[in-house]
């Protein structure tokens, strides 16, 4: 079934769904592509942006995949798109990205989760976190320093698919951030402090 834009099935695994949306992002692409000449990196990966990637990130945070086939159905939508742009040059798809100043697709949904969860914290959406969230501190009664920051425990479950759930994918993402990007004062504060911690995790490799 398809429900808000995402397909369902009985086994609530998001693969059907991905590719649907990785043959549909193909298909925008190669439109793209026979209509346009000039293929540069800021004209092409502009139409890229645009018209091809939301394609690929609707309601990421529902459908997010575990499976690295599904991962990668998703990112060869992407590098292909490099591939089209001619002023690119023959490097690694990692150098791509860094040229670009782009992340994976798989980078850009893990930082989505993170946004969403940083929203959930704070009261942008309409939802109490206690009831999406187990916190350290409904476990341990002392305030030891994962208690003060509020750090976050998975759901114990005995099904692989439920470990993928967001509230249970994003834990050990959430936890490790540190505190002053977690404690920021404003969304646009958060997300700026997260991409330069990425930036400067980028130029120490």
């Amino acid at each position: 079934m398809k429900d808000l834009g995402v397909y369902v099935n009985r086994n609530l695994e998001p693969s059907f769904h991905v590719n649907k949306i990785a043959k549909k992002a193909h298909a925008v692409l190669s439109q793209i592509r026979r209509a346009t000449t000039l293929r540069d990196s800021k004209t092409f990966i502009g139409l890229y942006k645009s018209f091809v990637r939301p394609h690929l990130e609707t309601a990421a945070s529902v459908w997010n995949p575990s499976k690295r086939e599904d991962v990668q159905t998703l990112e060869k939508v992407q590098r292909r798109a490099f591939r089209m742009v001619t002023d690119l040059g023959k490097i690694s798809y990692e150098e791509k990205l860094e040229k670009m100043g782009m992340q994976s697709l798989e980078d850009r949904r893990k930082r989505g989760d993170l946004v969403d969860t940083f929203k959930y914290m704070n009261g942008i959406y309409d939802a109490d976190p206690s009831g999406l969230f187990t916190f350290v501190q409904t476990r341990h009664e002392r305030n030891t320093r994962s208690f003060l920051e509020n750090n976050l425990v998975p759901e114990k479950t005995n099904l692989n698919l439920r470990k993928t759930f967001f509230t249970n994918r994003i834990v050990n993402d959430w936890n490790n951030l540190p505190s002053e990007i977690r404690y920021a004062t404003s969304l646009n504060s958060f997300k700026n402090y997260y991409d330069t911690m990425l930036e400067m995790n980028m130029n120490k490799m």
